[in-house]
């Protein structure tokens, strides 16, 4: 998959700057499921 080359210091940058974005990309999908719920109770007592 990966291809040795001699720039490999720019590959572990990149490789860290993915997993920075996955990681932060997780995280966030996260938080929104985990704030939705309330959300959703917040509106339902809302309109009552």
């Amino acid at each position: 998959m990966s291809i040795p080359t001699s720039d490999s210091e720019s590959t572990t940058v990149g490789k860290r700057m993915m997993w920075f974005v996955i990681l932060w990309l997780v995280g966030f999908v996260g938080t929104m499921l985990l704030a939705m719920p309330f959300h959703f109770l917040v509106a339902a007592a809302m309109r009552h």
